[in-house]
């Protein structure tokens, strides 16, 4: 049998409870964010899942309206078109899913769309087609299609020396928002014409970039964990998030975001490529203006790794929605 010292045991002593207050302090931030007021987060959520190759409609009052779509491969975007269909990103093109019945409606695929990521469906029907392109020489561009209502092309923008397009937006001002390259923020035109070009040097592949009504712009880190919000002249403002956050949640990966009318922004937090890293860290989070932590969703049993997110709340859907400020130009 060992004998310790006097001062041996303080020690161990003042680990034991060293150890105690931190495993207490995560603990009680962890529920802190969990057991949030009933009224102060999302109902209704459409959650695009990476790692199992569907999309959730996931009910947070009733679990017996939950609902999913499978898809033959990993798709990355959605978007709410309006007449209750669902536009989502293929690997070469786009396909529409009927919200009702969850089928498969519509369908446009060509070669010329290899390497799809992103799809936006405008008010007059025009369609535009993000892609990441890697070239024979292992050259690489980010390369938006624009079609018309009939899926004939219109017009080509060539970002060239660009990669890892993720999601791309609208701005108010009809142009192209996103991000490239792991830390750069792009602005640019279906003519092809970067229009700004902002580096943040901690970003890691940002995933999104939004436009807010103000004229500020959202940006989704990637592997930063975190979501920045820049000025009309590019210069950083504020953070929401940042590694590496609450015990126990597990940032890892901030994917889109949903930004929401009274100012909180609920965002993906994605964890990893295999079906089961939903495990790993809560899928989904919600801040409030202030930076704040307010809520979180975590349930690995019924959804995988999720990068996307679009409240429902006070979303009709039959009708199309976008997200860039009311009133903006078309490209």
């Amino acid at each position: 049998m060992r004998i310790f010292s006097g001062e041996s045991r303080v020690t161990i002593t003042e680990r034991l409870h060293l150890m105690i207050r931190k495993t207490l302090i995560g603990l009680t931030a962890l529920a802190a964010v969990v057991a949030v007021a009933a009224d102060n987060h999302p109902h209704k959520m459409l959650l695009m899942d990476e790692s199992r190759s569907r999309v959730h409609y996931v009910d947070l009052d009733d679990a017996s309206k939950n609902w999913e779509i499978v898809f033959p491969k990993r798709y990355r975007d959605v978007q709410l078109i309006g007449n209750r269909r669902l536009l989502v990103s293929s690997d070469s093109g786009f396909c529409e899913y009927d919200w009702d019945t969850r089928k498969q409606v519509a369908e446009f695929r060509d070669a010329s769309l290899a390497g799809s990521e992103s799809v936006r469906r405008l008010p007059d029907g025009r369609t535009i087609v993000g892609c990441n392109k890697r070239n024979a020489d292992k050259t690489t561009a980010i390369v938006f299609h624009e079609l018309d209502k009939a899926n004939k092309p219109l017009r080509t923008a060539t970002f060239a020396g660009l990669n890892t397009l993720r999601l791309f937006r609208l701005s108010s001002r009809g142009t192209l928002l996103f991000g490239a390259n792991k830390t750069l923020i792009i602005e640019g035109n279906l003519d092809g014409k970067i229009l700004r070009k902002i580096e943040i040097k901690d970003g890691g592949h940002f995933y999104e970039v939004l436009e807010k009504a103000d004229g500020h712009r959202l940006a989704a880190g990637g592997y930063g964990g975190f979501i920045v919000e820049l000025d009309a002249d590019g210069k950083e403002l504020k953070r929401w998030g940042g590694k590496p956050g609450p015990a126990g949640l597990g940032f890892l990966f901030f994917g889109a975001m949903h930004p929401l009318k009274d100012g909180r922004i609920v965002v993906a937090n994605w964890t990893g490529h295999g079906a089961q890293d939903s495990e790993k860290g809560h899928q989904v989070l919600m801040f409030a203006p202030d930076g704040k932590l307010l809520w979180s969703w975590h349930d690995p049993k019924l959804a995988g790794t999720i990068h996307r997110v679009t409240v429902l709340d006070d979303l009709d859907v039959a009708a199309p929605f976008e997200e860039r400020p009311a009133g903006s130009k078309n490209p």
